[in-house]
């Protein structure tokens, strides 16, 4: 037998060995990373909420969690006029900290939500990152008593 007819053999196994090792298939793999994420109060997260630098930013505060709301206790008046338009301009501030474009949109809940509106952003509007949108918001009371609650939560969704 010749040499040849002898390396023929060997040279096809290590060339099948070869191939089945390269492809780089494998069944299953567990890997595990390190992760960091915080939860932040609404000054200082991904999705910045913050009173407006103005007058109307006195109607904004914060909790003990961090959280934005509308307050309108730290100012004299203790509510809006009876059968009138009251307009609120520039209250506070969404600022996209995040990496990519959101859109914004706001909810609202209580007893006469239909008394209140805040414009576009009740139907989505888009926020670039790096940008900022101002929210503004007008009560309508007609036909509305001394004493009755317009509004008892918003609720903003952000989504990319």
């Amino acid at each position: 037998m010749s040499l040849m007819k002898k390396l023929i053999p060997v040279l096809a196994v290590l060339a099948a060995a070869l191939i089945a090792v390269s492809t780089g298939a494998f069944t299953s793999i567990e890997a595990q990373r390190t992760a960091e994420i915080y939860v932040a109060g609404d000054a200082s997260a991904l999705l910045t909420l913050e009173p407006f630098d103005g007058p109307n930013g006195a109607y904004v505060d914060y909790d003990t969690d961090g959280a934005l709301f509308l307050d309108f206790a730290r100012v004299d008046g203790t509510g809006v006029n009876v059968d009138a338009i009251t307009v609120f301009s520039d209250v506070f501030v969404i600022v996209n900290n995040g990496t990519q474009d959101v859109t914004v949109t706001l909810s609202k809940t209580g007893g006469n939500t239909g008394a209140i509106s805040f414009g576009d952003i009740e139907s989505g509007v888009s926020v670039p990152k790096g940008e900022s949108y101002t929210v503004s918001f007008t009560v309508t009371t007609d036909e509305m008593s001394q004493g009755d609650n317009i509004l008892t939560s918003i609720t903003l969704l952000a989504e990319a």
